[in-house]
């Protein structure tokens, strides 16, 4: 390798480096020449401006993406084979979050993430369907896709919260075999059947549903602010939005919006906890009539999607948030989720079964259940799904977390 080429893998290896924090905040040329180690006139030399820097970066994930991916291209693989790529598929990312972390916010940022997703692959040479895979057809194969995708990513960031906190943990192997084999066995054939665990049946699904059911004129209306920064990130992107669009969307001062608080990280994080608190009491009331755990999961995800649906601009600002590098206001997620409620305090012993080389908590089980529909009204907005068939994903995703979803 030449010297050229290798200190311009220096600068893109530095570069993704201010992603192995979950909480990324932008970096400019000069931290990026004092990350390195050499003055920005050096960097310049390889790279004509930023943006090239950018696109390098986003070439060099999709380079990454296609060599892990392709190792499972071939459908004909055994299923023990196949489990054993995918897991060192896991490992792979376990052991390189910056990755992890640069996926999620470039899925953000890209409107068209899954296009841009087929049409690299495809440049590469990888066959690839998932394009299409959203179509009715196979609603099951795209809700199994975002399954597997949003449960690895979350138990990745789980176990590496748990490093973060000292706590011991598995090996990045071992991790990644436990994961796939708690994919495929699910809640159920992990923790065993029993009377909590027993399955629904289609009268009381419908019972439960209703249960579930949120007018919108039964929330308290939306904050305009909140709307408002929907709105802006809708028009400008959510790279541009600057507290002078907010203030403009509601015709008010910028000075205004800085009399109740001090930036825009402050003031959406104070709005984010309003709408969460009331989703957690929500979701507390309806769970209420839960008579099992099974119950209790589907409940959760099934009152996720009535509220979310309701109010889909919080889902923007969350991703704005993100991109931001927002500070958590509070040390402990249960703070910010409200006090455990009574399906998880008796669910402790059960979840001590989930083994992942860490230790999981049951509100860790409530918060993997709450994010499945978050992912999954995100996907009903970029491909338009009907009430019917998000309801439908849900109902699949519902039973790959409970009873497992081969690859």
């Amino acid at each position: 390798m030449s010297q050229k080429t290798s200190t311009k893998q220096l600068i893109l290896d530095a570069a993704f480096s201010f992603y192995e924090q979950p909480y990324f905040k932008d970096f400019s040329m000069s931290q990026l020449a004092a990350k390195v180690g050499i003055s920005k006139t050096a960097i310049y030399r390889h790279f004509k401006n930023r943006d090239a820097v950018v696109e390098s970066m986003q070439k060099q994930f999709f380079d990454i993406l296609y060599s892990q991916l392709s190792a499972i291209q071939n459908k004909n693989s055994d299923s023990e084979n196949l489990n054993e790529q995918i897991a060192r598929i896991i490992s792979f990312f376990t052991e390189n979050s910056q990755y992890i972390n640069y996926f999620i916010i470039i899925h953000a940022q890209i409107k068209d993430f899954e296009k841009k997703v087929c049409d690299e692959f495809r440049s590469r040479g990888l066959k690839n369907d998932f394009d299409k895979s959203y179509q009715k057809n196979t609603l099951a194969k795209y809700s199994r896709i975002y399954f597997c995708a949003v449960t690895i990513l979350y138990f990745i960031k789980l176990r590496e919260k748990a490093i973060i906190c000292g706590k011991k943990t598995d090996s990045p192997g071992d991790f990644s075999k436990k994961m796939v084999n708690f994919i495929q066995k699910g809640i159920v054939g992990t923790i065993g059947e029993s009377n909590q665990t027993s399955k629904i049946s289609k009268e009381r699904f419908a019972q439960l549903d209703e249960i579930c059911k949120i007018n919108e004129e039964d929330l308290p209306k939306e904050d305009k602010i909140f709307t408002a920064f929907s709105n802006v990130i809708a028009k400008y992107g959510i790279n541009n939005v600057t507290v002078e669009h907010i203030a403009d969307e509601l015709n008010l001062a910028k000075s205004s919006l800085y009399f109740y608080f001090e930036n825009k990280n402050k003031m959406l994080l104070h709005l984010v906890a309003k709408e969460i608190s009331l989703l957690g009491t929500i979701c507390e009331e309806n769970c209420a009539e839960a008579k099992t755990y099974t119950e209790f999961i589907y409940i959760n995800m099934k009152t996720e999607i009535s509220y979310f649906s309701t109010r889909s601009s919080i889902l923007s600002l969350c991703c704005w948030l993100l991109q931001n590098g927002a500070e958590h206001t509070v040390d402990d997620e249960k703070e910010f989720l409200g006090p455990n409620n009574v399906w998880e305090t008796r669910m402790t012993e059960i979840a001590q079964k989930v083994d992942l080389g860490f230790s999981v908590r049951p509100e860790h089980i409530t918060i993997w259940s709450g994010l499945l529909p978050v992912s999954l009204i995100i996907l009903k907005i970029k491909h338009e799904f009907s009430d019917e068939e998000t309801n439908q994903a849900l109902n699949y995703m519902f039973d790959f977390l409970m009873y497992g979803a081969k690859f």
